[in-house]
């Protein structure tokens, strides 16, 4: 009966996929939220401390006197006292704003808040410093930090203690971090009863030395216990820390008599972005459903021998779309494309006029698939498909498929006139955009070597064919380009003197689009200066010019935005 439920879970495609997404959003909140949370709690403490730091030092002989007279520590001399402190809060607080030997900062940090918490005089902020400085001596300061960027290079020098104490780091993180952990739970879910005890049975007792029941939230009683069992228990942890985020914000906007203690939020913030740690019911959760829900790891939650072969050609949205859609189901996906990269082709333009990079808009096939186990990628040219056989032909191999998905996509259509292709450039791949910068670019460099003011005219005078989204982008980028982008460039002539010319068979701009939206587009691309021709036809593109409506344009860059025609892939299936 077991092993039939554990089947029945493991064969929901609808729960895995809630797994999968709530370990996505786990993820996100602690590499994506968590460090920047980390960030800013180290520099609020290092600015607390360190400006404390730097008023006793301008007043030594104020701070000697407090030191012996109001905050005296019976086990240490005053002027010691005062000497230490003082080098605590201010170099701590420096190193651990920068994040280096952040442990070690943040550990006699912590000892100094304990000792002002208990040999001074007690306040609720002392704890929470405490609680922080605890997090960051045993977690360390985090990936945004110096300690994070000398890890690797430190464990590999010469150093002395330099491993020793990165394993000593280390066995603090794994054996340590988990018991602080359950401590600080526990902990936040005494002062929750106490604080609700003390509310409601008006307790006069004190419990301001240990527990900070003062500043923390004054739920009503039943839902102070509930929500501070799920905390001491680690149930629903990040569920509960973030219900306390919101509650900590709104309830002083209801009722103005709650107190504001913005620090609670960065504690249950940190609780929230991590979770409750292993010593917890939802570790053990996270563990079973691990178990259940093997592909949450990576690993394979069922075997792939004898499922349905499903070959998927092209890497670009549509086929990405389609093996995502099948990471779930019983099937063997085989991702087929000639690039071993997904090109983000909306952002070709950006590469044609030297704004972006390839790289910047050009992402790896593997690694948005390596975390699905059903999945292969295969870079190979597709020749053919012999349907007889159910074969994907990649010249001289193959490979065999049960389903197939042509997702090719298309490709330049000069409309029957493919003698304008060498003249014309279009903007599909990224050689296509590597191929229009340079020859954008070459045409500002060969402007001004150039003597003739007819010649010059023409190579600064780009021509784009189709006024659709590309075409439109396009325009307004060699436009902005060349007027604010190579103003102090070239000193025989005035980039923005260039001519853009955009062409457009139909009455208006972005046919597609609402008429108002074609409108605002024309208005935007004319006041940067782009001509706009609505209404032309190109006639003839060769290597001198175009003709536009019986109107002869000389242009030597001429780039072509008019239209697509789909891969011819689909011929292969007859």
């Amino acid at each position: 009966m077991k092993s039939g439920l554990m089947r029945s879970l493991r064969d929901s495609p609808q729960l895995g996929e809630l797994m999968s997404v709530f370990a996505d959003t786990f993820r996100l909140l602690e590499r994506g939220i968590g460090p920047l949370l980390e960030l800013a709690i180290r520099l609020w403490l290092a600015e607390v401390f360190f400006v404390s730091g730097v008023l006793k030092f301008a007043s030594w002989e104020t701070a000697l006197y407090l030191s012996a007279n109001e905050y005296p520590v019976s086990w240490m001399d005053p002027v010691t006292a005062a000497y230490l402190g003082v080098s605590i809060e201010l170099v701590g607080s420096l190193l651990l704003a920068i994040g280096l030997m952040t442990r070690f900062a943040a550990l006699s940090m912590m000892c100094l808040s304990l000792v002002i918490q208990f040999s001074y005089s007690a306040f609720d902020i002392q704890l929470l410093w405490a609680a922080f400085f605890g997090w960051f001596a045993l977690h360390g300061a985090g990936p945004l930090s110096v300690d994070h960027f000398l890890k690797r290079g430190l464990a590999a020098i010469a150093v002395p203690l330099a491993s020793a104490c990165g394993r000593l780091c280390d066995t603090m993180t794994a054996c340590a971090l988990p018991v602080f952990q359950l401590a600080l739970r526990v902990w936040i879910a005494a002062a929750l009863v106490t604080a609700a005890g003390v509310q409601a049975m008006q307790v006069n007792a004190d419990y301001a030395s240990w527990l900070p029941v003062t500043s923390i939230l004054h739920l009503p009683a039943t839902i102070a216990a509930i929500t501070a069992i799920a905390l001491a228990a680690g149930v629903a942890t990040r569920a509960v820390a973030f219900a306390l985020v919101l509650s900590a914000i709104a309830l002083p906007m209801i009722d103005p008599a709650t107190g504001f203690v913005w620090q609670w939020i960065l504690l249950y913030g940190l609780i929230a972005a991590f979770g409750a740690g292993p010593v917890a019911i939802d570790a053990a959760l996270a563990r079973w459903f691990k178990h259940v829900f093997p592909q949450l790891e990576g690993k394979p939650a069922f075997s792939l021998e004898g499922l349905p072969r499903v070959v998927v050609i092209g890497a670009g949205f549509g086929g990405l779309a389609c093996a995502r859609a099948l990471r779930q189901a019983k099937v063997r996906v085989t991702l087929i494309d000639r690039h071993n990269y997904h090109l983000f082709q909306p952002l070709l333009y950006q590469v044609a006029t030297a704004a972006l990079s390839p790289g910047d808009i050009a992402a790896p096939v593997r690694g948005l698939f390596r975390d699905y186990f059903n999945t292969r990628v295969l870079l190979g040219s597709v020749t053919g498909v012999d349907t007889r056989n159910r074969k994907v032909l990649l010249g001289a191999s193959s490979e065999p498929y049960d389903y197939l998905v042509l997702a090719t996509g298309a490709s330049h259509s000069y409309f029957g006139r493919d003698e304008w292709a060498p003249y014309a450039p279009g903007l599909k791949r990224v050689e296509d955009a590597i191929e229009v910068r340079r020859r954008m670019l070459m045409a500002f460099e060969r402007a001004e070597a150039c003597d003739n003011a007819g010649e010059r005219a023409s190579l600064l005078t780009f021509l784009i064919v189709g006024g659709g989204p590309t075409g439109v982008e396009l325009a307004g980028a060699i436009a902005e380009l060349a007027r604010f982008g190579m103003e102090k460039d070239f000193r025989r002539f005035d980039p923005a003197s260039a001519r853009v010319i955009l062409v457009q068979a139909a009455s208006r701009l972005l046919p597609a689009f609402p008429e108002s939206l074609s409108a605002a587009a024309q208005r935007a691309l004319q006041k940067l200066g782009v001509e706009v021709l609505v209404g032309s036809r190109v006639e003839k593109i060769d290597d001198v010019g175009v003709t536009v409506s019986g109107q002869r344009i000389s242009a030597l860059t001429v780039l072509w935005a008019a239209g697509v025609i789909a891969s011819p892939a689909a011929k292969w299936l007859g």
